[in-house]
């Protein structure tokens, strides 16, 4: 029963409406005609229009710039993230940090 069911399900139309076939991109180059016909004229593509570039040198570590912002009259606050280790076990933590200067002098 279920075969049945199955080759009916295949053989049935596709549900939705029957979309456009996707356009190729031209690649063909038209060359100019020659003037007298003698001449041989040779076209061709440049040899760098299929390559992806220059991909940057990802080996090396990015530093972020530092989550920081002041509060005015208060202090800074910044969010930073460290690894300790703790007992020979890595100890990953996010943390957040209010500094408020005490005495001296507060920047305007």
């Amino acid at each position: 029963m279920w075969t049945v069911v199955m080759i009916a399900l295949q053989a049935g139309a596709v549900a939705g409406p029957v979309l456009p076939m996707p356009r190729k991109p031209s690649t063909a180059r038209r060359c100019p005609p020659g003037d007298t016909g003698d001449d041989v004229v040779v076209c061709g593509r440049s040899s760098d229009a299929d390559r992806i570039g220059t991909i940057p040198d990802y080996s090396k570590p990015m530093t972020l710039p530092k989550a920081r912002t002041e509060i005015a009259g208060v202090g800074t606050v910044s969010a930073e993230a460290e690894q300790v280790d703790v007992g020979g076990m890595p100890s990953k933590r996010a943390m957040i940090r209010m500094t408020i200067p005490l005495g001296g002098r507060r920047k305007p």
